[in-house]
């Protein structure tokens, strides 16, 4: 049986901002405190956005785009705006350093590259230093060098249209993504990704989680990484739910940041359970709506007991 029913992930979006409108999809905070929302309607209009940025630099179906970026917004609108021209994303572990994000880019022949200022350095020395297919980079930042073959990935989104301008054929089993994986035993492997694997991989996650679209699902996972894409973003949007995606954990802020988007589904480490453990009590610890924590990787169950037994909910 087909769940997806054939459907590609241009034709998700578009049916979702049908489906849903102005109903919250996505609240991106930063590290510093700035948040960005969307609602269903407004996430597809800025994926369609980029997706004519792209086709405008010469991204065409089957074309590959690396993104080296931390959690964001443009994360989000790179990763569908090129699944609806039928081009592939390539995300890079935000923890690489030079060697490795050098392979993966030649590895996957990249033709474009979306990054940070933070990043942007190491890439101007892979350009000096080693051989790739790159022809063009965009910042997600605002502060821009006035280097040659660079843009604002921002300003050159904000000059194109909210409806899409190229529309090829696309088929389920076409490729949507090429993950790399750390290259704990070698060097990273990619591994494709296709459009009916993130639609499938949505659909058993939210009937795992039995995910409803008044659901608020939170998560500190990298976006780079298949958990975030798969357990929590492809989730979130397949039930309809509102996905919260944080820049980076902090032990400190993410019980708040749990309490304040509402949030009734989140995902968790152990690292990040014995951090908050560790936390000093608030009178107001359980006052929250979660629902669901799940947890991946070696967790005793000593440890999720306290976490259970101080939060009041189930695991």
């Amino acid at each position: 049986m087909d769940i997806i029913g054939g459907q590609h992930l241009r034709q998700m979006w578009d049916d979702l901002a049908d489906v849903y409108g102005h109903k919250t999809a996505l609240i991106c905070e930063s590290s510093g405190g700035v948040v960005n929302r969307y609602s269903y309607l407004e996430l597809n209009q800025e994926i369609n956005r980029t997706a004519n940025l792209f086709y405008t630099l010469g991204i065409r179906k089957g074309d590959k785009v690396a993104l080296h970026l931390d959690n964001c917004p443009e994360f989000i609108f790179c990763w569908f705006g090129l699944a609806k021209i039928g081009a592939i994303m390539v995300p890079i572990n935000a923890r690489l350093l030079r060697e490795e994000s050098a392979w993966i880019l030649q590895n996957s022949q990249a033709c474009l590259l979306v990054t940070s200022a933070q990043f942007y350095p190491m890439y101007q020395q892979i350009q000096q230093e080693d051989a790739t297919q790159l022809r063009h980079i965009c910042l997600a930042d605002v502060a821009l060098p006035a280097d040659d073959g660079v843009s604002s990935f921002t300003q050159l989104k904000n000059q194109q249209p909210a409806t899409l301008c190229y529309a090829p054929p696309l088929l389920t089993d076409d490729t949507a993504e090429i993950l790399f994986t750390s290259g704990t035993t070698s060097r990273p492997k990619g591994v494709v990704i296709t459009h009916y694997n993130l639609r499938f991989a949505g659909y058993y996650s939210a009937w795992q989680c039995a995910l409803r679209d008044d659901d608020v699902y939170l998560t500190v996972m990298p976006a780079f990484h298949i958990d975030c894409q798969c357990t929590a973003a492809m989730a979130a949007f397949s039930a309809g739910a509102t996905f919260v995606l944080v820049e980076k954990y902090s032990a400190r802020a993410f019980w708040g940041q749990v309490q304040k988007y509402r949030a009734t589904i989140t995902e968790c480490i152990p690292m990040m359970i014995r951090t908050l453990m560790v936390q000093p009590p608030s009178a107001n610890d359980r006052q929250h709506r979660l629902r669901e924590v799940m947890f991946y990787l070696n967790l005793s169950e000593q440890e999720k007991m306290r976490f259970v037994n101080a939060s009041a909910f189930a695991c």
